[in-house]
């Protein structure tokens, strides 16, 4: 995969990690967007900064239709409650459960029809898909 190449979608991209990988990706001359809950967070030159909350599935489908022509998802939005499942507070654990398995499961469902349109080679009908997972 010629990176340089490559359009990306990096949820949680405000700090830590994601901050660091969408930077990465820049540095490597992708085209970037920038997801956070809050987009004037995002401090990424370069980067497409995007409203996104991927617990909200209109969230999710709104970056969809704006980051339309993306090839590469990286979900890295991420929560960290620290709830245990037997003891926890439930509000805590459907948080934990919304943005790590349903939030995470809507970005693929929303992106993987146009990732699959980016990337498939209309000489072969050959398809070639990257996911980074959470």
């Amino acid at each position: 995969m010629n990176i340089s190449k490559q359009v990306a979608i990096v949820s949680g991209a405000n700090r830590g990690l994601g901050k660091e990988l969408a930077l990465e990706l820049l540095a490597r001359g992708t085209k970037v967007y920038a997801g956070a809950r809050n987009p004037e967070s995002i401090d990424l030159p370069g980067a497409i900064p995007l409203q996104l909350d991927i617990t909200d599935p209109q969230s999710v489908m709104a970056a969809a239709e704006v980051a339309s022509d993306v090839t590469l998802l990286i979900n890295n939005a991420g929560s960290a409650t620290g709830a245990s499942l037997l003891t926890g507070e439930l509000n805590d654990i459907h948080l934990e459960f919304n943005t790590h398995v349903f939030g995470t499961l809507s970005m693929i469902r929303a992106f993987a029809l146009q990732v699959h349109i980016q990337l498939q080679n209309p000489l072969s009908g050959e398809l070639r898909m990257h996911y980074v997972w959470n």
